[in-house]
């Protein structure tokens, strides 16, 4: 049973050296009149224990289930017995902790009998307990040996005897001291040990008797689970995975460093915090040369950053899977082939077994801890253990598999993206070569591909088109494929490429398609002048179809717009619908409305284009290859919505983006998609699912475009700027690559506003100043400067410039006369009260602020309120506002944001009391309100997409905070979520009760 205790000095230093040896173990000794020192099997200890010299073993991230030991062995001591389930999967550490209580017990005066099970005791009756109690022919207690002698002589109808005797035997012992009984692995002991701990069980309630039983998952035993259930008294500690600062801990431990590089820390994050794993990837690791480690840090090697395992490492986790059958085994080998999360169905397609044949295979690797449910799929959960079984199949065999599941796959109308998977990984290999079937597969299927799956798509196409000779009719498909998957990936200079090579040698049809292709590769790049170029060339051209015309005509608008030319855009528009009505192309008609739409936002007609972009949504519809355009679609009306004050509205386009975007986005817009909702959650104060789409979204950085990039970061940057959390907020400045002016880049608002709060919080509100006013300046973005006026006006008149500040309330009071937008409006009512300190233009501010749901800016103009009624003497009203603002700021935990408004009314002699508030790290009082929401909504059955839709979220935000409250309450399983909620549900009903 592996561990993630303190291993002993010789192998951290071994480790460091990379030789990686294991350590021998010494037991700690009984404190038993009777034991002689070989009375049973040791507690085992794979992970190597280091001990203290009052024989505890030190352990990692386990403060909370220590102190509940500990808690035990006084109450065993002070006369109370107790029974105890340690509970969890193999490697995570319940030996650790049994060896913690053993020793714990013993130093308190217990006497300690404990040993271990295995998966051959059950062959023997009484074996465990046996062991347990050190009976054997060389024992000095008379009791013992005339047990013994009883054993040695009995037939099996005499083990009822023998068992009253150990039973009687155990109380005799608790007449002389407190007695501690622990069993290690009691999943494998024998059906009559487990009777007699039955039996046992029963007597703790009036005996000084302590029994501990460590388990795996197991639900194979009927007896085991009559054992567990009925005793509804005993305690039951399920032993979760390590935390990453533990993990990391572990890992800095048994390498002789300080610390533990972020490579290496992924690396590790594939254990899932099973300490078991960690151990073995870091010896492995070390064994084979792999990491650089000194006493400061311990990082990867260059050469293993690529994800791969050691082989020595991969051989030894799938050496450590016996404890399942080989029939289990052979399934989890064949479900390593398909994805991380997989169906119940590709399974038994790839496996070509009957579901029936494989409901015990699954089930057993649902007990032991290696798959897991995932909504209505599995998943492995550990990576390494995928990994392991998939890298330790022979190569040749591995690609087999795959190609057999290929075809296995689009043979059952599996998924094209799925089929397209296994196909990839058939070649995974540099010699290997897609055959026939493959290539004709792509000709049938690529379009699709690129579509649902464009990564998969690309390297797929990128190794077939070589394959093929210039004359071979399947050629210019999969060129013309493989520039959309480009395309479907946002990588406008590849696409560009590959086009143009495609068209000078072209003599296919489907030109028309790759000259829209380039015309919308260099509009992207920005280069106008030869989209258009493309455009007219392409518009000139006889044999064109009507729906290439319809695009490219609406692409052309697109350009027009772009430079500011609305009446040729518009005039493109117009063609573009000509020529898509009657093609019926529902991308053609939705790309122009989408272009109208634009046209109409840019003139402040916002009404105007709502209508236009609800008329694009229509015209795209759920067809797969729009889903692209749709989402832009779809974000533009939410944005407008919002702007219009229509929250609700807002609200349900982000949810439908969201649905739509989890369901089928390619990876770039999915990236794209979470940065609206995190701009929108953050606009309106909801912080913390901001903070799980940023998370989000981070993961998908390097699909992003450097606007993107600059908004995630920018966001990043601010939220953490509110929280006073001053290193994620230089952090993110730095890897904006954009800490100093952004004003003339796009996408950059937030930057700049960071930036400015970084200044302020620098005590350097001058340099905020500066960079706010250049953005002034050479900015000139209409429609989003409004966010960051108002903060220029205030720090303007703070630091005396008062002609900035007067500059940049005109500029918003322009921006709020053009198509009065709400929220433009209230911006330069703020911006007007600020520099005229007129609290009527004011509450205006407030009021407008308030009914377009936005807690930071109306907790800002109540803040900026607060200071104009101090500075005119108005203290009583001043305070009201001010602690309004501060409830805004608490609840959103906008830090900075408090300090801020204490240093601005410290000098009117205007405070609010509040005490420090030290909120708890962990347990049920450490969940925010969204968190405590969400868990009652499992309590409740709910799955993640159900509790999405229930909160208006998405459903990577649940799974976010699902995560995060599993973290904090110690647990494993939605069900353990459910029975802290209840609890604490009937707790807080209990209290309400005794208030009234």
């Amino acid at each position: 049973m592996a561990d993630h205790v303190r291993e002993h000095d010789s192998i951290r230093s071994a480790a460091a050296e990379h030789i990686g040896r294991e350590p021998r173990m010494a037991q700690p000794r009984s404190a038993n009149a009777h034991d002689t020192g070989d009375r049973s099997a040791p507690v085992r200890d794979q992970a190597g224990a280091r001990m203290t010299s009052g024989g505890t073993a030190e352990v990692f991230g386990r403060d909370s289930e220590l102190a509940q030991l500990r808690e035990l062995a006084g109450e065993v001591v002070a006369g109370r017995g107790n029974v105890l389930w340690l509970e969890g999967e193999p490697g995570i550490g319940k030996t650790a902790l049994l060896r913690a209580l053993l020793a714990e017990s013993e130093r308190l005066g217990c006497a300690v009998h404990h040993a271990a099970a295995d998966q051959l005791s059950q062959r023997f009756p009484l074996r465990v307990l046996l062991d347990c109690l050190a009976v054997h022919p060389k024992s000095d207690d008379p009791e013992v040996l005339a047990i013994h002698e009883r054993l040695r002589l009995a037939s099996d109808d005499r083990v009822p005897a023998i068992a009253e005797r150990l039973i009687s035997l155990v109380e005799e012992l608790c007449a002389a001291s407190s007695v501690v009984l622990a069993v290690d692995d009691v999943q494998w002991a024998d059906e009559s040990s487990l009777l007699v701990w039955h039996r046992l069980s029963r007597l703790t309630e009036h005996l000084p008797l302590l029994l501990v039983a460590a388990i795996r998952p197991s639900g194979s035993r009927a007896e085991l689970g009559v054992v567990r259930g009925e005793d509804r008294a005993a305690v039951r500690i399920s032993v979760p995975p390590l935390g990453e600062a533990a993990t990391a801990a572990l890992a800095a431990h048994l390498t002789g460093a300080a610390e533990v590089g972020p490579a290496l820390l992924e690396t590790l994050g594939r254990a899932a915090g099973n300490p078991r794993y960690v151990r073995e990837v870091v010896l492995a690791l070390a064994r084979e040369n792999h990491l650089d480690a000194d006493g400061t840090r311990a990082e990867l090697s260059l050469e293993i950053t690529d994800g791969a395992l050691p082989r020595s490492l991969a051989e030894a986790i799938a050496a450590r899977l016996g404890f399942v059958g080989s029939d289990t085994i052979g399934l989890l080998r064949m479900a390593a082939l398909l994805s991380p999360t997989f169906s119940v169905t590709d399974l038994r397609t790839v496996s070509e077994r009957p579901v029936v044949a494989m409901v015990g295979c699954v089930e057993e690797a649902l007990n032991a801890g290696l798959l897991v449910e995932s909504g209505s799929r599995l998943t492995f959960q550990h990576g390494l253990v995928r990994q392991a079984l998939h890298e330790t199949t022979p190569t040749a065999l591995r690609l087999a598999l795959h190609h057999q599941a290929a075809r296995a796959l689009a043979s059952s109308g599996a998924p094209v993206e799925r089929t397209g998977e296994q196909l990839l990984a058939s070649i995974s290999v540099d010699d290997a070569e897609i055959d026939d079937w493959g290539l004709d597969w792509l000709v049938d299927n690529s379009r699709m591909l690129a579509h649902r799956a464009p990564d998969c798509a690309e390297a797929l196409l990128a190794s077939a088109i070589p394959l093929l000779s210039t004359h071979d009719p399947r050629r210019e498909p999969l060129r013309t494929a493989r520039v959309l998957a480009m395309v479907q990936l946002g990588r406008p200079e590849q696409a560009r490429e590959l086009s143009e090579r495609a068209l000078a040698d072209t003599h296919d049809p489907s030109c028309a398609e790759l000259s829209w292709y380039l015309a919308w590769s260099l509009a992207v790049l920005g280069l106008d002048d030869l989209a258009t170029e493309v455009v007219e060339k392409a518009l000139r051209t006889p044999g064109f179809d009507r729906p290439w015309l319809a695009r490219m005509h609406a692409v052309l608008g697109q350009v027009m717009l772009s430079r500011g030319h609305f009446e040729a855009a518009g005039a493109a528009v117009e063609r573009a619908l000509a020529e898509a009505r009657p093609a019926r192309d529902g991308f053609a008609l939705g790309l122009a409305l989408h272009v109208r739409g634009a046209a109409m936002a840019r003139r402040c007609d916002l009404a105007e284009a709502v209508i236009c972009y609800e008329q694009a949504g229509a015209a795209l519809g759920d067809a797969p290859e729009n889903t692209d355009l749709r989402l832009t679609v779809l974000g533009n009306r939410m944005v407008l919505l919002f702007g219009l004050g229509q929250t609700a509205e807002a609200e349900g386009a982000l949810h439908e983006m969201l649905a739509i975007a989890e369901r089928s986005a390619t990876p770039a817009r999915l990236a794209t998609v979470r940065l609206s909702a995190a701009n929108h959650y953050y606009t309106i104060g909801r912080w913390e699912d901001a903070t799980a789409e940023l998370d989000a979204a981070t993961e998908l950085a390097d699909r992003l475009d450097e606007p993107g990039r600059r908004w995630l970061h920018g966001l990043s940057a601010l939220l953490a700027g509110h929280r006073d959390d001053r290193p994620t907020l230089l952090r993110s400045l730095q890897d904006a690559g954009c800490e100093q002016n952004p004003a003339t880049r796009s996408a950059a608002e937030f930057l700049l506003l960071a930036g400015a709060m970084r200044a302020e919080a620098e005590s350097d509100p001058r340099r905020a100043v500066r960079l706010l006013e250049e953005a002034l300046t050479e900015g000139k973005r209409f429609g989003t400067r409004y966010l960051w006026l108002p903060s220029l006006v205030r720090l303007a008149i703070e630091t005396g410039e008062t002609e900035i500040a007067s500059r940049a309330n005109d500029a918003c009071a322009e921006d709020a006369a053009v198509g009065a937008v709400p929220n433009i409006v209230a911006a330069s009512q703020h911006c007007r009260g600020l520099l005229e300190r007129d609290p009527t233009a004011l509450r205006a501010a407030i009021e407008l602020y308030s009914k377009t749901s936005q807690p930071p800016r109306y907790a800002r103009a109540l803040e900026d309120m607060a200071v104009v009624l101090a500075e005119r003497g108005e203290s009583a009203q001043a305070r009201t506002a001010y602690g309004r603002a501060v409830k805004i700021y608490r609840d959103l935990g906008a830090t900075w944001d408090l300090r801020r408004a204490d240093a601005r009314m410290r000098p009117h002699g205007v405070r609010h009391a509040r005490g420090r508030r030290h909120r708890a790290t962990n347990g049920w009082e450490s969940l925010t309100p969204t968190e405590r929401q969400i868990a009652h909504l499992v309590a409740a059955g709910l799955p993640n997409p159900d509790i999405a839709a229930a909160l208006f979220s998405s459903r990577r935000t649940v799974e976010v905070h699902v995560s995060h409250i599993l973290a904090k309450l110690g647990v494993r399983s939605r069900v353990e979520i459910a029975v802290e909620a209840t609890r604490h549900d009937g707790e807080e009903r209990r209290s309400g009760s005794r208030s009234a």
